[in-house]
């Protein structure tokens, strides 16, 4: 009795799946594994990526997850092995991306909170020189007593109901403070205390900020908070706001100068759309009253 060219083929490929460090596919990768190996597994010609993913499925190498876009309804699909994490499929999906904000804190254990929300960010190199813009106050404060825009690009697991948040950050700098620890692109401690102080409503709100910043201060470095602020370069005055943070925490080093030393004119904002608010003016920082 003649033996289906995907059975004869079992071991093989379970082999390959089991050896590679990949946990979690794409339709995409999936086709180009397909591709490269049906010579060396002896498919027949009949057969096509289809049939090798119903394959997959069929024999437990492999197990489909459905994300589902919470604006247009579209699908994506992910093959997974059974031991993948949610970080590592929301890096699947975003292979240039690495995981930030809410995300990033719980890799470097700056919160205790566990949400069921992956944020994944992916930069957009834009080049723009801040010299020459110049910020007026009431042009910031319009901006901030808005809601903050907040991205679209969210996917839905049908399995679980974990979110896949997707960030596009256009900036001057590629993969600034982007490192890879056990595997895995994620912002180091230092970028993380930028971003999450840059867009709190992707990483708790103010109050979880504040405190990620109290459990991240014995370990965190100033001068390459500094550094990362300079190379980022931002138009809004961040050097305040992070400044402001880390005092707030209760750090008193001396090094909080290189923040302090950067002031602007400008009276900046701790989040959008605040309704009362409080000034610190020694860092020049509106912040909600109670915070």
């Amino acid at each position: 009795m003649k033996i289906e060219s995907f059975l004869r083929a079992k071991d093989d490929i379970k082999t390959l799946f089991e050896q590679a460090p990949h946990l979690s596919y794409t339709r995409n990768d999936l086709i180009d594994i397909f591709d490269r190996y049906r010579l060396e597994w002896n498919i027949a010609a009949y057969r096509n990526y289809k049939h090798f993913l119903s394959f997959l499925e069929a024999n437990d190498i492999l197990h489909k997850e459905k994300l589902i876009h919470q604006s247009s309804g579209s699908v994506k699909q992910l093959w997974n092995k059974s031991h993948a994490t949610h970080f590592q499929k929301g890096l699947t999906i975003k292979k240039d991306g690495y995981l930030s904000n809410f995300s990033a804190m719980q890799i470097h254990q700056i919160t205790l909170q566990i949400p069921k929300t992956i944020f994944v960010s992916f930069d957009q190199y834009g080049s723009y020189n801040t010299d020459t813009i110049h910020l007026e106050q009431a042009a910031v404060d319009k901006a901030f007593s808005k809601p903050q825009r907040m991205t679209t690009e969210i996917y839905k697991s049908e399995e679980d109901s974990y979110r896949y948040t997707f960030l596009q950050k256009k900036t001057n700098s590629i993969d600034v403070g982007v490192k890879t620890i056990k595997k895995i692109r994620v912002t180091d401690l230092e970028r993380t205390l930028i971003d999450i102080a840059v867009r709190p409503a992707y990483s708790g709100g103010v109050f979880e900020v504040l405190e990620a910043f109290k459990n991240a201060l014995k370990d965190v470095d100033l001068n390459i908070l500094d550094h990362y602020l300079n190379q980022l370069d931002y138009i809004y005055p961040y050097h305040q706001l992070i400044g402001f943070y880390l005092e707030k925490a209760g750090c008193n080093n001396k090094l909080l100068s290189l923040f302090l030393d950067k002031k602007t004119d400008i009276n900046f904002y701790l989040t959008y759309n605040m309704s009362k608010t409080k000034l610190n003016e020694k860092w020049g920082i509106y912040f909600p009253m109670g915070f």
